[in-house]
């Protein structure tokens, strides 16, 4: 009885080791509905597709999950993470030869978008990514509003196999870009870190010329894919309007009232000479993911130095900024080397050190708002503040 009863004892506790081993932790999203809410974030995007590859290739191990685990919990943990706007969704598969929509396209339904997820089966086959775009670009056809595509793969292309059709591909890119232009975006999610892969998802957004690439790994905590939602689906607010301006006078009427003015008014002693018109310091820009000075910013920043020389009664401070691409911590601080930088130049050009402040802005002031690389090139800058000495 004493043996039979170790036994059972063991069995239980074995039981609930393994019933503990493979419970998984729940994800806990960041809640953006506060910041809608408060008006710092507006919706940008009213639809979005996700193509999920389900090829052979996705079902290799890859740290402790397959390829294919990671991007249906990457998908899962995005779609947990959106905040409660109105959407038209889809999620479309790709493998050997065909893609099929497994949901949508339909008004966004958070728990049926990830009922489909649960039901999407073994990968298997060959790579067809251009057949996926395809039928993405038709998915999308009478919707209103910016659509999103988001690809979830590792983008490998084997050589020697008629896998990944490259040609085609990008002829299907081209066509929803001919077709929806800038009102959709591409974004790529690459699974597993193989550099070919990284090649591919890069020209892919490049392609798009909208959009950004990111790896799985850099979205694996709750935070950093919020800021990955927040750059896909939202977007700063729109600047307020303009004050109305006053009514203007006909030009005739102005002069005739200066002229009338000036020949009524008293003799008096010479009025001092205007304060000088405090100039606005033409911004440098940077390389992508760069705070090295290039040589046409040089030169303006020695134009830069020559006005501050000139007028010592004013100080400077260096603003770094950055485009939309990567973590919000990275963009700050990638902001930060920028105007350091910027600043070791002027200090190096006989500035006085103490005249010049920095700070860094991240992504989170673009003087562009689009999501293309023309936006991009010029977000990437160093801006100049003066300000005059007490």
């Amino acid at each position: 009885m004493k043996r039979i009863s170790y036994g059972f004892l063991i069995m239980v506790m074995m039981s609930v080791l393994v019933a503990g081993c493979a419970t998984k932790a729940v994800y806990m999203p960041v809640d953006l509905n506060p910041q809608i809410k408060s008006g710092q974030f507006v919706q940008k995007t009213d639809n979005f597709i996700v193509l999920l590859d389900k090829s052979a290739s996705m079902t290799n191990q890859y740290g402790s999950s397959t390829r294919l685990e990671i991007a249906k919990d990457v998908t899962g943990r995005m779609v947990a993470s959106l905040p409660d706007i109105k959407l038209n969704a889809g999620l479309r598969t790709f493998q050997d030869t065909e893609s099929t929509l497994i949901y949508g396209m339909t008004s966004f339904n958070k728990d049926d978008f990830l009922k489909a997820l649960d039901t999407w089966g073994l990968g298997y086959g060959m790579t067809p990514m251009e057949v996926a775009f395809l039928e993405a670009g038709n998915d999308l056809e009478g919707l209103a509003g910016n659509s999103a595509i988001i690809v979830v793969s590792n983008f490998e292309d084997i050589d020697g196999v008629d896998d990944i059709n490259h040609d085609e591909l990008m002829k299907n890119i081209g066509t929803i870009k001919a077709k929806y232009g800038d009102r959709v975006c591409i974004y790529t999610i690459q699974v597993d870190v193989a550099p070919k892969g990284t090649l591919l998802a890069e020209e892919i957004v490049r392609a798009g010329k909208c959009g950004f690439a990111v790896n799985a790994n850099d979205l694996a905590t709750p935070a950093t894919m919020a800021v990955f939602v927040e750059k896909v689906f939202l977007g700063p607010p729109p600047p307020p309007p303009p004050p109305p301006e006053a009514q203007a006078q006909p030009k005739e009427e102005v002069a005739a009232k200066a002229e009338e003015a000036k020949s009524e008014a008293p003799a008096v002693a010479a009025a001092p000479a205007p304060a000088a018109v405090v100039a606005a310091l033409e911004n440098i820009h940077f390389d992508f993911d760069k705070a090295t000075l290039r040589l046409e910013d040089r030169e303006i920043l020695k134009r830069h130095a020559k006005w501050l020389m000139r007028n010592r009664d004013y100080s400077i401070v260096v603003e770094g900024h950055c485009d939309e691409r990567g973590t919000n911590e990275y963009n700050l601080a990638l902001g930060e080397r920028r105007a350091v930088e910027t600043k070791k130049y002027l200090v190096a050009l006989g500035i006085e050190e103490n005249r010049i402040k920095t700070i860094s802005y991240g992504e989170e002031k673009p003087l562009d708002p689009g999501h293309n690389e023309e936006a991009w090139a010029k977000n990437r800058r160093a801006q100049f503040v003066l300000t005059a000495n007490k």
